[in-house]
């Protein structure tokens, strides 16, 4: 097809390999459209492969690589045969004969493909950064190669010494290590964009003319898909009938199935074990966790941590410095062993000090960090965000929501004070059975609470007459038929309808009150003489969570809005000495903002998952929300965990301080590499074609050391 090569005055990215394509990139149609593409090779790649992005870029370099090596074989094989025979047996070659001329020219011809395939590329790059005033690595490879090709084709001319094999090598290590770097940057996105092949294509949609099989981009909000059991769930949305086991590692980490019933949430992507379930799609496909979590990957390899800026501006400095020191070895050696000494010497220095694994060391760490955290069901933002995280020293906790369930649990029934026999109104009833009755028709988290609570006990629930609700105070009504009126609520409501506690009751009551829960009265015939008290459920995992931040030296605190009696008994059960009740949102927003002021060197993490911390988690340097949170805390989180394990975030702060000292390795790593061996280089210890061994030797090792943090997806 034909190439449209109108400027469009600005960078732009290559439609294949994602790399700049200039302002004038080559554009070829691509599914009804122009897409610019950097060169041929990138369209007939894509062509050929129909991949993009880092696993096109890996393809084009293996492509690149597979011509290289070929053509790199004949170079090597007849000049390392030549070298066998002067340096080896010593023997030396009179007068050429045939052969001899049809290999020399052979391997030129080998050698010119290597520099076109392999070193065109570097060298467009190359001229590329220079035209935007950037200099970078591509310089030194460019120089480098092209100075031996050079250099050999003069000599091969004149009759002289030809090193076309040095020229090969240094193109084919320099172009292995931009191939294990793209495999390395695709690996570490794969993961995550493969988490959109585990949504199914289609949806079984119920609608007025029964069941319908459509794609599942093309169900709405609002509408119901049924999920048979052994099937993955194609939507994310609210279970509206059914109940059963649910496999959620594929997004959570969490090996071990969890049950879902009638108004839990589901995601895409996830497995279906025994239940059948009807679910209410809540979410476009554009908005889905699993989408969100390839979009934020996406968005985070756009953003550059201060370890990545530091190793561009040293890769700056560096470049010129260096062709600075190969001039001058050019020149001193020249003067002394004579030109082509000289200039061996100083392609040593160019290769040896080519910053490959510079410009590798912190942007795979990152990235590689990244996919991890992604595999565990933590979605961070961006390495900027990964970097932070390292530096946490304070995290700071909402309490309802985030350190507890949300949902309450009855705790004791206060009952047996200056009593009747049966209890309560003389009619022979539990009053937890009453009570459980009364709030059938609540929806109250306390009325849940004394529901199963009832449930737990093996009471069934009564028919009910004559119910009325009070709001903001409770219940009336009559069970089972009864002429009994009950009242089930607050104090208040109690001393509003004039109802008398019995002795004891107010003083038991008063203590469970001070202890943080809440007590609810149930009253009849103008006394009071049961209670309930109903708690909050504390997370599981918490007090885990707790114990293993402050193994990482974190200091931790609780910011509530709760009562006083409420927030402190948590913390006492969390072993959390630092906690703060009754604030209001713009509170907790100067709690943040405090602790980030007494020290430049105090980095804080607030954890939430509600609209109330939208505010303080976009406050601190680290906001975290959990169980997906409320849309609102999503927005505003730098980092967003699917599940709700609290667990999950001692291991990420532990896991970013593993990826920030995998980065300080490599670079220091980098830095003594290029050090020594622009040493060695300039006192002509190092041969080109060793020097440019060396330099992949170094990338491999920065490769496999970052690799190493892969081990960490399951585990703390």
């Amino acid at each position: 097809m034909k190439a449209d090569l109108m400027s469009i005055g600005a960078l732009t990215t290559c439609f294949h390999c994602a790399l700049p394509a200039g302002k004038r990139p080559l554009r070829f149609q691509v599914a009804g459209a122009l897409q610019p593409f950097c060169c041929q090779g990138c369209y007939l790649v894509h062509l050929v492969t129909g991949q993009q992005g880092e696993r096109g870029e890996s393809l084009v370099a293996l492509a690149r690589l597979i011509v290289g090596v070929t053509c790199g074989m004949v170079v090597m094989i007849f000049s390392w045969a030549r070298y066998a025979d002067e340096y080896v047996l010593g023997y030396v070659l009179g007068e050429p004969d045939a052969l001899a001329v049809f290999s020399q020219y052979y391997v030129m011809l080998a050698a010119t493909l290597v520099v076109a395939v392999l070193g065109i590329p570097i060298l467009r790059d190359a001229l590329r950064g220079l035209a935007a005033l950037r200099t970078g690595v591509d310089p030194l490879i460019a120089v480098g190669a092209f100075s031996a090709y050079a250099a050999s084709v003069v000599a091969f001319v004149r009759g002289g010494e030809t090193y076309f094999d040095t020229a090969t090598m240094i193109l084919i290590f320099v172009t292995l290590g931009r191939f294990l770097e793209a495999r390395g940057r695709a690996s570490a996105s794969e993961a995550i964009r493969a988490l959109n092949g585990l949504v199914p294509d289609t949806a079984r949609v119920l609608r007025a003319g029964g069941e319908a099989m459509v794609p599942a981009t093309d169900v709405g909000i609002g509408e119901r898909v049924l999920v048979r059991p052994g099937e993955m769930i194609p939507v994310d949305g609210v279970i509206h009938e059914g109940c059963g086991s649910v496999n959620e590692a594929s997004l959570t980490g969490e090996s071990r199935p969890v049950t879902r019933e009638a108004g839990d949430r589901l995601l895409a992507g996830t497995l279906s074990l025994d239940g059948a379930f009807i679910v209410t799609v809540t979410a476009q496909p554009e908005d889905r966790a699993i989408a969100r979590l390839a979009r934020l990957a996406e968005e985070a390899k756009k953003q550059k941590p201060a370890w990545m800026g530091l190793a561009d501006r040293v890769a700056a400095a560096f470049t010129p410095l260096v062709i600075v020191l190969a001039a001058g070895a050019l020149v001193f050696w020249g003067t002394r062993l004579g030109f082509v000494q000289g200039l061996l010497i100083a392609l040593s220095v160019l290769l040896i000090a080519c910053p490959c694994t510079l410009g590798v060391a912190t942007p795979l760490a990152f990235w590689t960090g990244l996919a991890v955290a992604a595999r565990r069901g933590i979605l961070v933002r961006s390495g900027v965000v990964l970097e932070q995280l390292a530096q946490v020293t304070d995290v700071f906790f909402d309490k309802t929501g985030t350190l507890t369930q949300g949902s309450f649990r009855l705790v004791e029934v206060l009952s047996g004070f200056d009593t009747h026999a049966n209890g309560n109104g003389g009619d022979g009833r539990s009053p937890l059975q009453v009570a459980a009755s009364l709030e059938s028709r609540a929806e109250h988290p306390v009325a849940a609470a004394l529901r199963n609570g009832a449930a737990a006990s093996g009471l069934a629930e009564l028919p009910v007459s004559a119910w009325r609700a009070e709001p903001g105070l409770g219940v009336r009504g009559s069970v089972a038929g009864s002429e009994t009126e009950y009242v089930l609520g607050s104090r208040r409501l109690m001393e509003h309808v004039g109802f008398q506690l019995a002795p004891g009751l107010a003083e038991a009551a008063a203590r469970r009150g001070e202890s943080g829960e809440t007590v609810v009265y149930l009253g009849s015939g103008g006394h009071v003489r049961t209670a309930f008290a109903v708690g909050e459920e504390v997370r599981g995992e918490a007090g885990t969570a707790v114990r293993a931040l402050r193994r990482l030296a974190t200091h931790v605190a609780i910011l509530s809005g709760d009562e006083r009696g409420s927030a402190e008994r948590l913390g006492a059960a969390l072993g959390i000495a630092d906690v703060r009740w009754g604030l209001l949102p713009h509170e907790k927003v100067a709690a943040v903002q405090a602790a980030r002021a007494g020290s430049a060197s105090r980095k804080v993490a607030m954890v939430g998952d509600g609209i109330n911390d939208a505010a303080a988690l976009a406050a601190a340097d680290v906001g975290i929300a959990t169980g997906c949170g409320a849309d609102v805390a999503r927005e505003a989180a730098d980092v967003a965990m699917i599940g709700g394990d609290l667990t999950q975030i001692p291991w990420l702060l532990g896991f970013s301080r593993r990826v920030r000292r995998t980065v300080a390795t490599n670079l220091v790593w980098s830095f003594a590499y290029n050090t020594a061996g622009i040493g060695l280089a300039l006192t002509g210890w190092l041969p080109p074609v060793l020097a440019a061994m060396a330099m992949v030797l170094s990338s491999l090792f920065v490769i496999g050391n970052t690799r190493r943090l892969s081990r960490h997806a399951v585990g703390a």
